[in-house]
């Protein structure tokens, strides 16, 4: 889970970062990061009704991408904001899987780069 000061809580600043951010698709994730002044960087991860009409299961999805996004926060450069979409339900997917999907598209919208 990332710590409080890391993360996107207000819509406003989810809003913006969808209107103006760059994309970048893996898999089932999608990614908008948007560059900001902010010291540290702060990351939302959005699982919306269509992909479960379930809440305990998109809560499963948001905890899972949340621990995918920590153990990979080292990477990621300081004054970002970042929001993590879901396209479809990955609450079955392996973990190795979903942390692949997570860095490829956090390397396809310009925010990190893959170690080879």
């Amino acid at each position: 889970m990332l710590a409080r000061q890391y993360r996107l809580r207000q819509p406003r600043d989810i809003n913006r970062v969808y209107s103006r951010g760059r994309f970048g698709a893996a898999g089932q994730l999608q990614v908008k990061t948007l560059k900001t002044n902010w010291p540290r960087s702060r990351a939302a991860i959005v699982v919306s009704r269509k992909v479960s009409k379930k809440a305990v299961t998109r809560n499963r999805i948001r905890r899972r991408l949340a621990a995918q996004l920590a153990a990979a926060w080292a990477t990621v450069p300081a004054g970002y904001d970042i929001v993590v979409s879901v396209r479809t339900d990955v609450s079955e997917a392996e973990t190795a899987a979903l942390r692949s999907q997570l860095e490829s598209a956090l390397a396809k919208s310009g925010l990190i780069r893959i170690k080879s």
